[in-house]
């Protein structure tokens, strides 16, 4: 099969893993192991992602969907719910450094013969990050890695199918959302918590402040970056500051430069998003489950207001958050009002370089194809990245 002749073509390099990988470690984690975050060498990354490709072949119905699908399912479960109904939600204690490698193996060899890609995949979790040595780990997979989500995944599939069999149940990652009766809410927390226990992991306490915690469905809960409560879904309020932190970061540049075409195409990347590597790109996209319009509406006052405060009206609007979102629900396919960058012209890559680098269009037009290609990918790369920093880590 091309699974396996993939893994055929791979297998080699385990004899060249390296004993040692770039990581960062926060503070976080479990004071005997921290929370590695590795960032892998490029021969890494090679090999990596061909042990990725590989297991999601394998294990298709097993990876994580999107966030905005279990906005989308929880809305629509809740939305016709009485008030007896409650949110259980169980956020998982150091997730990945948890993991159990003996139990996470015996999953993946449920459907992996094959001993080159099973050697690779053991040698890829069991090798200790930030060390020079052979020393190896029972426990954990570091985060970063191409494979981190896809193992995690298939680590968590027989307690997933458990409860999915017993409650409106939804998890991204370590975080759990369950929907059920308030007079049931208590004994479902205590024996979701004692399933987890069973294969190494544990949750937060139900503690003030905790991310764990029952609550009644009309109180609501935050969740992957929304606030979510019965006929109303929200952009969480710290999403919602971040935006507004971003917009004003992108104003107070305007004090520091002539550059005033620049300071308006970036704010517009801001607030649109953009299409590019045929991916959707930007804080309303990720944010388009939201049915609070007049959010979005304060939030396009508020922009104005800021424009306006910046002394900019007079080098145009600024788009607006409202119009993207209904471009985004009902005309993506058509609209011209976000940038498809993948499919921009010439004269549309040389009036882009020309605001953003401060030139003359007539100038950058004489520039020869592949200087105006190489000009306008590296400042579309920069602007794209900048929006996955805009976006609030959901936890």
């Amino acid at each position: 099969s091309g699974r396996r002749r993939t893994v055929e073509r791979h297998h080699h390099l385990h004899r060249q893993w390296p004993e040692s990988r770039s990581c960062i470690k926060t503070e976080t984690g479990p004071p005997h192991r921290g929370r590695p975050i590795s960032i892998a060498t490029v021969r890494d990354r090679i090999v990596l992602r061909a042990i990725n490709n590989v297991l999601i072949e394998c294990f298709e119905d097993k990876r994580q969907a999107a966030p905005h699908h279990y906005i989308h399912e929880i809305s629509d479960l809740i939305g016709p719910l009485d008030n007896d109904h409650s949110f259980v939600q169980i956020d998982v204690q150091h997730f990945y450094p948890s993991i159990v490698h003996e139990l996470l193996m015996k999953r993946v060899r449920s459907r992996v013969r094959t001993r080159e890609l099973l050697k690779l995949i053991e040698t890829a979790i069991q090798t200790a990050t930030g060390t020079s040595s052979a020393q190896k780990s029972l426990m954990g997979v570091p985060q970063g890695l191409s494979i981190s989500n896809i193992l995690s995944a298939i680590y968590m599939t027989r307690f997933d199918e458990m409860m999915r069999s017993r409650y409106s149940y939804f998890r991204y990652v370590d975080d759990i959302i369950v929907v059920c009766k308030t007079e049931n809410a208590a004994k479902a927390f205590a024996f979701i918590a004692k399933q987890l226990e069973k294969i190494g992991l544990q949750c937060h306490p139900q503690t003030e402040g905790s991310k764990s915690k029952i609550v009644p469905l009309n109180t609501g809960v935050d969740y992957l970056g929304y606030y979510v409560k019965p006929n109303i879904v929200s952009v969480r309020r710290s999403s919602y500051r971040r935006m507004m932190e971003t917009i004003m970061g992108v104003l107070t540049a305007a004090k520091h430069t002539t550059n005033n075409k620049k300071i308006l195409r970036r704010l517009n990347i801001k607030i649109t998003g953009c299409i590019f590597d045929q991916k959707r790109r930007g804080w309303m996209f990720f944010f388009s489950m939201t049915t609070d319009i007049k959010q979005l509406k304060r939030l396009d006052k508020f922009v104005a207001r800021a424009w306006q405060l910046a002394g900019m009206d007079q080098f145009g609007r600024p788009k607006k958050f409202v119009k993207t979102y209904y471009e985004i629900r009902y005309n993506l396919d058509n609209t011209k009002y976000i940038p498809r960058f993948d499919e921009y012209t010439k004269a549309q890559k040389v009036s882009l370089i020309a605001d953003m680098m401060g030139r003359e269009g007539a100038e950058v037009m004489t520039w020869p194809q592949d200087r105006i290609d190489r000009a306008f990918a590296k400042i579309v790369r920069k602007e794209v990245s900048q929006l996955e920093n805009d976006m609030t880590p959901f936890s």
